[in-house]
């Protein structure tokens, strides 16, 4: 049998500490290898195999800073990804399905009232699609008071995630 797989979808820089820390507390408590992954959209004027090294940077500057966090984590395995292309949402389902991948993290940003009771367009395709569990981290406003208890919460839900084999279902 093989070893369980989580996989961090990783949008932008704001979300990569946070999302990579909750990714390495499930992979940790299942005993699993994290993959790292960032999908890099590119516009239909743009060929995808364009030598262009300017449209590479940021992703692998995200992909370096989930490296330096999950440092020292007890994972069975850690990797990075950088893929070009058009759809993020059938990329991240298509690279979950290629990889045999148990479990998908997610974020999801807080921008205006509305999307707190919408997910975005991405995040809905890769809950209705995925090949496998998805969880996905919204997080709390941004209140100075608020952040230490997020964080706390977090690690709790992720510890007693990984401590459920069937997982914890909302």
């Amino acid at each position: 049998m093989s070893k369980p797989k989580v996989m961090v979808a990783l949008r932008d820089k704001t979300s990569v500490e946070g999302l990579t820390n909750l990714a390495c507390q499930l992979a940790g408590g299942m005993g699993a290898e994290l993959i790292a992954l960032h999908i890099i959209q590119i516009p239909l004027a743009t060929p995808l195999d364009a030598k262009d090294e300017v449209i590479d940077q940021e992703g692998k500057e995200i992909l370096a800073q989930a490296a330096r966090v999950a440092t020292g984590k007890a994972l069975s395995g850690f990797s990075t990804q950088l893929v070009r292309a058009r759809n993020a949402g059938e990329t991240i389902i298509a690279e979950a399905r290629e990889q045999a991948v148990d479990l998908l993290v997610l974020g999801h940003r807080r921008q205006h009232e509305v999307s707190e009771f919408l997910l975005g367009s991405t995040m809905r395709h890769v809950a209705h699609r995925a090949p496998c569990k998805v969880i996905v981290q919204i997080p709390a406003p941004t209140l100075p008071e608020t952040q230490t208890e997020y964080a706390r919460s977090s690690t709790l839900f992720a510890q007693a995630w990984a401590d459920c084999p069937g997982g914890i279902t909302l």
